[in-house]
């Protein structure tokens, strides 16, 4: 799931109902708990006047308490067009949008915290490739396996020992090789941004060597754990979160100072809500940029077209176009940058880089 999949629910007819329903499922009575939850998500809809074709179609589609942390879901007129899961808990038990709109900036900003990448976990004799795209569940498992005899050094002496030695180094090489062309195919299908592998010292390493140029900068190893389920799940399941989290810190900060510049030249960068508006306009976003630190609950305008928006009414009217809706800010400039082709990159703010009312851009062209 990325962004031109989530953009094709802009050409779906609303309105849309979207929900966020809390579906961890760490507690004893978890499922008891989902049960009530969504007896009163049902109860709520109802209260909105949404139709029961559309009820019934969501409580279809609702999954159960083994979906991960937060069930999202987008409908409209009696079908839901976007049933995924996510692996954090929503802040609340549930919400609740009906708008003109499907309410996605939640989702894109969880998925923007899911980079895509991959999970190695290596013996002499091969590996477990797992790759994960979004939700808990790797959206892809692979394994590779070297039955090449020998496999293992023997404290042995005599005329033979070197040669048995030699082979047994070229198994593990051969092994490596083969686990290499496995990760580069599978981080070639999910465009993987990291690789993260753990496992035996010696075969980490043999890996490493022979990566290719353009993956090493991806490659990094942790410990902890290798090919076998066992108690380092956990340890490896920690570590592998903290690099993808260390990942995302540097991308943040490689991603602001660039801002920052742009924007000290007042050359190819858009800062406040109504710069980026007219940035939008224009098609000459790269990258919308949305910081923690904005208003969550201002509205704007928005037309038939993604780059009819404004924060006025008025301002509508006066590029002539009479069909207007209300809608959260955030979500107008979401639709207009995914319609442009624009980034959309989620990040802190309250910090000095960062872009005022904590809405900015980086452009493709400057003025």
């Amino acid at each position: 799931m990325d962004a031109r999949t989530l953009a094709k629910l802009y050409a779906v007819d609303g309105p849309f109902v979207t929900i966020y329903l809390n579906t961890r499922g760490d507690s004893e009575d978890a499922a008891t708990q989902l049960e009530t939850r969504w007896k009163n998500i049902v109860r709520d809809l109802g209260n909105q006047g949404v139709d029961t074709a559309t009820i019934d179609a969501l409580t279809d589609k609702r999954g159960d308490h083994t979906r991960g942390g937060t069930r999202v879901l987008v409908a409209a007129h009696g079908s839901v067009h976007l049933a995924a899961s996510l692996p954090q808990p929503p802040p609340t038990d549930y919400a609740i949008t009906v708008g003109p709109l499907p309410r996605l900036v939640p989702l894109a900003d969880a998925l923007g915290l899911q980079i895509p990448h991959l999970v190695v976990l290596a013996d002499r004799t091969g590996a477990d490739v797992l790759a994960y795209t979004s939700g808990p569940e790797p959206a892809e498992t692979e394994s590779t396996d070297n039955t090449r005899f020998p496999q293992r050094k023997v404290h042995a002496g005599g005329w033979a020992a070197k040669r048995y030695d030699n082979d047994v180094e070229e198994t593990w090489e051969q092994s490596a090789r083969d686990v290499v062309s496995l990760i580069e195919r599978v981080a070639r299908d999910i465009d993987a941004k990291v690789i993260i592998a753990s496992g035996d010292d010696r075969a980490l390493q043999l890996i490493a060597q022979h990566l290719p140029a353009h993956l090493t900068d991806r490659f990094t190893t942790i410990g902890g754990g290798g090919r076998h389920v066992d108690g380092s799940d956990e340890l490896i399941a920690e570590q592998v979160l903290q690099t993808l989290a260390d990942t995302v810190a540097t991308n943040t900060t490689e991603l602001l100072e660039t801002y920052s510049q742009e924007r000290g030249q007042q050359d190819r960068a858009a800062d406040g809500a109504q710069a980026t508006i007219e940035a939008l306009q224009k098609g000459q976003v790269r990258t919308l940029i949305l910081t923690d630190a904005r208003d969550t609950t201002q509205r704007a305008w928005g037309g038939p077209e993604p780059v009819h928006l404004a924060l006025r009414k008025d301002d509508l009217a006066t590029m002539g176009i009479t069909t207007q809706h209300e809608a959260p800010l955030d979500e107008l400039l979401l639709r207009a940058a995914w319609e442009t082709g624009a980034d959309v990159q989620f990040v802190t703010g309250g910090i000095e880089q960062s872009p005022n009312d904590g809405i900015g851009a980086l452009l493709r062209y400057a003025d």
